[in-house]
Order: structure tokens, then C-alpha cells, then sequence
């Protein structure tokens, strides 16, 4: 027993067996304890800590769930088919209903007063059904088919809905409680874990881990374009604007996948370490780098180098223990890799794909960030509840920042020369000067943050919430600027500028969630009109993206300085920039409509 002040054990309850499942009777202070495998469940005093009486429920008590109006206490019981009522005074049994085979999982109705039991069944022969119990009578008042093998439940009060979990034929079944009927079944095998955006052709790619697949998404009708095979388990994607392809890192077979990105095909699997964990992508050098994680206990400890026109590996890189994040140093062409396994930064040489530098950081890195204002790259610590900051010229640990508790997402405003870290166990952001690495500011949220991007045209940084919401904050003030509920488990970000919009991959309800970035805010629907305005040039991360022609004819455009002399011949998407001073320049295009005109747009350059 902890005691919920002091988070100390106050005591220890003795049992002959583990106990698995817990339930709570709040009017008469009492505890519940049961275990899948025994046929009794006993009850312990909450106040005085001790056993009170074991009451004999049945076969395999998997289960529990309260019933706070009629003061009941329900048991599934796994092994016999019947789910125990018991009597919140007395701890006597009142009834045993006989339910579906297998049952796993209970929920309440509290607006309904009944109780819902998922029936999973038994290996090769599912149940597939959910038993709706009411809380007066005892008895079974309707059996509704769902997905095979429900495990899970939970009730939505809101809309007085029942969620099962399918997990034999990953979906979700929602039950209307009022008809106990089938509202609607979600597929929710695919688990969207990573994107990426393509500015040639204007689509998002998404990794789905569960199914084994990238979904490539239209970004200007927010349509599903196609959907591609590429390994098992993809987790992370880069793209490779010189060549224009999609990278796909497979965790579970050893691969990296190669997507076309004009055509949307697959045209290579390239052969990497065990468990490719992450990727970042070199324009200087034109290479693709992928950390190698392998397994917990079979770790691979590498970094596979690919040459991004042949798509073959050049080199493999030893690393650190674990390689789990990996960051680019454009200014010094390096890639930055934490190793968590062994609390290090390992420093490669873009040219010569050979290891520079090996730094010690804090415990567990977890997440890597550059600052192309100052040249430095920061690493979240997440165990140590550090950000360490290393010196990107000279390759060595300059600081240590303390933040909250358990940070493991890092990002950089460039416009106001600020890096925020994600503080997962206390709920936070911290906001770090850039210039003299102390932190300024904490953003409190409420809720654990799990995830940062950064939107350097409208300056806002973009915050997924361990939940179902994503918090906007302001860059300039470092206040929230929006609360924007989303799909659950928000897991990625990325940006199309040409639409100012942000996608977000929820992991959780397998679903992409479409926020404009103009005024945050979810959109109205999924299947978007097209904008009755021609995209504009904008520079996003040092890529100038030009939109192509509506009637995709060529059109010859340049970029001038202020004083009207060319800099750079531009082509229709993705043209690199970096190399340009900071300031103003003007996007000059000869438009190919019935009669030849120019226009002049301004763009602004920043580092």
C-alpha cells in the first residue's frame, strides 16, 4: 500500500498468489483482488489494510469493474463463461451471469446503469461478442458481434458510446449504449507512427508500424493517393530532395525501403543493420544515414550510410550502443547520432563517413536538435532530466541544461534563437536561450508532452500531447497559442507550406489529423476544396519550395537580390538555399497564361 502524500509504502498486504486485477469500492472503502487461475478474490479494508474475507467467484477471475448506483461489484470470470456479481456491503455473491465464452473485460454505462462484458474466447475459436449486463436485474440484456477477440473496453459518457478493442481483427467496434447496436467499426491495425512531406509533387508519406506500410497522401485534396508495401515495422522517413525519393526505415527486417517520389513506387530495398531506428539526410554529401538500433538484447550499434543516387550503402559507421536519434550539422556537413545504451553523441564526418568525435552526455539520449544560429546541437537526457549542449565547431560538451523530468523531444526556433524541451513526467516545456543555454521560461501544460516541431514560416512551435491534443506555442512569447484535439497518441509532425497546413500521424486511432498553420486549427474536413489561389514561393529549413503551374506548364523563374540582380535560377518544388546570406529577395516568374507576364514575390531568407 502507497501512501498518496508521501509516495512511500506504508504497508504489504500477504497473499498466497499475485494478485492481477484491482477494483475499487469507494462508499464502503474496500479493495478487490483477483488473478486469472484462482476462483476466489479477496477483499481487503482500505483502512485498515487488511484482508476482510475471500469470497469464492468462480473460475479464473480475469476482470473487475463498480457499479457506484447499485453498489455492485462485477467479476468476468475467464475460465467457467460468467461474470460474478457481488453485493458492495455484505461482499456476498448476488448473482452469476452467464455470459459469452472467454470473457476478458468490463466496463459501465453509467447514464444506462449496465454493464458491458467483451467475450474474446479461445485460440482458434473466437467469441467475438459483447455481453450487455443490467445493473438491476442481474441478468443479460442483449449480445452484440464485434471484431474477433475483443480485449479492451472503455465507455465514452460524452456520447454514451462503448469502445471495444478487436484485437484479432484490429478494429474498434463502437456500440451505441442506448440501442446496443454497432454504430460504426474502425480499422485500426496501421498505427501511424512517422511523416514526411514531398514539395516536387505536393504529397505526405505516413509509416504505418502495425501494418506494414506507407500511405502516401494528396496534400491538396487530403485524399488517399495510394498505399505501399515497403518492409516490416517502418518507423521512421526522410526525403531526398536532390533526387526526389522517400526513405523508409523498417525496423523489423533489416531494410530501408526506397519510394519514387513522382510515381509512388517502391524501387529498392537496401540491405542496412538489425532494427533501423532513424534517419536524417545530407544534401551536401547527397547520403542518407540510418541508425541501427538493433534489439534490447541483440544490439546492432551502427550507422548505415547510403548513397542517395545509386541507393546502395557506402559505409557502415560503429556508434554507440543503441543508436536511437540522429541530427545534421549543415554548416560543418556532420551527422550528430545518441546512443542511449552508453550515454554518448557520436560526431561522423559527412565526407568521410568516419566517426570525429564520441561525447559523453547525459543518461539515455533521446532526442537530438541543431541550431544553425549559434552551430550547436542539443541533446535530451532523458533520464538524467538534462539537456546537454555540445559545441558543433569543436565537437565538445559546452553545457548542461537542467529541465523537467524525463525530456525526450528537443527543437529549435530559429527565428528567436530559443530551443524548447518536452518534459514528459512534469508535464512541461522549457524554453532554453540559444545564446547563453539557461533556461528562460517553462510552458506548463497540463498534460505529457511527447513530440515538438517547429514551423518556422508563421514562428510556432507545434506540441503532441500524450492524449489526443496538440498545444501551439507561440514562438515569440512562448505562450499557448491553441489547444487543437486531435486523433489519439499524436506521434509525428510535418509541414506542406504551399497549403500552410500541419499533418499529424496519430499513432493510436490510426487516423492523420489536417491543421491549418494560418490560424490553428483543425480543419473542417479531411476532403478539402482546392484554394482559389495560386500557391506562393515559400522558404521553409533553408528549401525555397516554388509551386508548379496550375496547368503544369513550365514556366522560368529566378531569384534576384534586393538589388534586382539574379542569384539563383529556380525550378518548379524543392531549390536549396542555404548557401544564401540572410535577407530579403524577390521571387521573379515569367507566367505562362494567354499573355506573357512577370511577377515579383518577396521572400525573406533567415538562419
Amino acid at each position: 500500500m502507497i501512501d498518496g502524500a508521501t509516495d512511500s509504502v506504508i504497508t504489504t498486504v500477504p497473499a498466497e498468489w499475485s494478485a492481477w486485477n484491482l477494483c475499487y469500492n469507494p462508499q464502503n472503502n474496500k479493495v478487490y483482488a483477483g488473478r486469472s487461475g484462482r476462483d476466489t478474490v479477496k477483499v481487503i479494508d482500505g483502512a485498515a489494510d487488511s484482508v476482510l474475507a475471500r469470497v469464492a467467484i468462480g473460475s479464473g477471475p480475469v476482470a473487475f469493474c463498480y457499479n457506484p448506483q447499485d453498489n455492485k461489484i462485477y467479476c468476468a470470470n475467464e475460465f467457467d463463461g460468467t461474470v460474478a456479481v457481488l453485493d458492495g456491503e455484505g461482499d456476498s455473491v448476488l448473482a452469476t451471469v452467464g455470459v459469452g465464452s472467454s470473457p476478458y473485460a468490463l466496463c459501465y454505462d453509467s447514464q444506462n446503469d449496465k454493464v458491458y462484458c467483451a467475450n474474446r474466447g479461445v485460440d482458434m475459436r473466437p467469441d467475438s461478442t459483447v455481453s450487455v449486463i443490467d445493473g438491476v436485474s442481474n441478468t443479460v440484456l442483449a449480445t452484440v458481434a464485434v471484431g474477433s477477440y475483443p480485449l479492451a473496453l472503455c465507455y465514452d459518457p460524452l456520447n454514451n458510446k462503448v469502445y471495444s478493442a478487436n484485437n484479432g481483427s484490429y478494429s474498434a467496434s463502437v456500440i451505441d449504449c442506448s440501442a446496443d447496436t454497432v454504430a460504426a467499426s474502425v480499422t485500426v491495425r496501421e498505427w501511424p507512427l512517422a511523416l514526411c512531406y514531398n514539395p516536387q509533387y505536393d504529397k505526405v508519406y505516413c509509416a504505418n508500424w502495425e501494418s506494414d506500410n506507407v500511405t502516401v497522401v494528396d496534400a491538396a485534396t487530403n485524399t488517399v493517393a495510394a498505399t505501399l508495401e515497403t518492409g516490416r515495422r517502418p518507423i521512421a522517413l526522410c526525403y531526398n530532395f536532390q533526387n526526389c525519393k522517400i526513405y523508409s526505415a523498417d525496423s523489423g527486417s533489416r531494410s530501408v525501403g526506397v519510394i519514387d517520389g513522382a510515381t509512388d513506387a517502391v524501387i529498392a530495398w537496401i540491405a542496412v543493420g538489425a532494427g533501423p531506428r532513424a534517419l536524417c539526410y545530407s544534401p551536401q554529401s547527397n547520403k542518407v544515414y540510418c541508425a541501427n538500433a538493433g534489439r534490447y538484447y541483440d544490439p546492432d550499434s551502427s550507422v548505415a550510410v547510403i548513397d542517395g543516387a545509386t541507393d546502395s550503402v557506402v559505409a557502415t559507421v560503429p556508434t554507440g550502443l543503441y543508436p536511437y536519434a540522429l541530427c545534421y550539422n549543415p554548416q560543418g556537413n556532420k551527422v550528430y547520432c545518441a546512443s542511449w545504451g552508453d550515454a554518448a553523441v557520436s560526431v561522423i564526418d559527412g565526407a568521410t563517413d568516419s566517426v570525429l568525435a564520441k561525447l559523453r552526455v547525459g543518461r539515455w539520449p533521446t532526442a537530438l536538435c541543431y541550431n544553425p544560429r549559434t552551430n550547436k546541437v542539443y541533446s535530451a537526457n532523458r533520464v538524467d532530466t538534462s539537456v546537454t549542449v555540445l559545441d558543433a565547431a569543436a565537437d565538445t560538451v559546452i553545457a548542461t541544461v537542467r529541465v523537467g523530468l524525463a525530456p525526450r523531444a528537443v527543437c529549435c526556433n530559429t527565428a528567436d534563437n530559443k530551443v524548447y524541451c518536452a518534459n514528459y513526467a512534469s508535464t512541461s516545456i522549457s524554453v532554453i536561450d540559444g545564446s547563453g543555454d539557461s533556461v528562460i521560461t517553462t510552458v506548463q501544460l497540463g498534460q505529457a508532452p511527447t513530440f515538438l516541431a517547429y514551423d518556422s514560416v508563421f514562428n510556432r512551435i507545434y506540441c503532441s500531447i500524450s492524449g489526443r491534443n496538440v498545444t501551439v506555442i507561440d514562438g515569440a512569447s512562448d505562450t499557448v497559442a491553441a489547444d487543437i484535439q486531435v486523433g489519439g497518441g499524436p506521434a509525428d509532425f510535418c509541414f506542406s507550406p504551399s497549403h500552410d497546413r500541419v499533418y499529424v500521424a496519430n499513432s493510436t486511432s490510426s487516423s492523420i489529423s489536417v491543421i491549418r498553420s494560418s490560424q490553428p486549427g483543425i480543419e473542417e474536413s479531411f476532403v478539402l476544396e482546392a484554394p482559389d489561389f495560386e500557391p506562393v514561393a515559400t522558404v521553409v529549413r533553408g528549401v525555397l519550395f516554388l509551386p508548379g503551374a496550375a496547368d503544369h506548364r513550365p514556366r522560368a523563374a529566378g531569384l534576384l537580390d534586393v538589388s534586382g540582380r539574379k542569384v539563383l535560377d529556380l525550378k518548379p518544388g524543392a531549390n536549396d538555399v542555404r548557401a544564401l546570406a540572410p535577407g530579403v529577395y524577390f521571387v521573379c516568374e515569367r507566367l505562362a497564361t494567354g499573355k506573357s507576364r512577370t511577377e515579383l514575390r518577396k521572400v525573406l531568407v533567415v538562419r
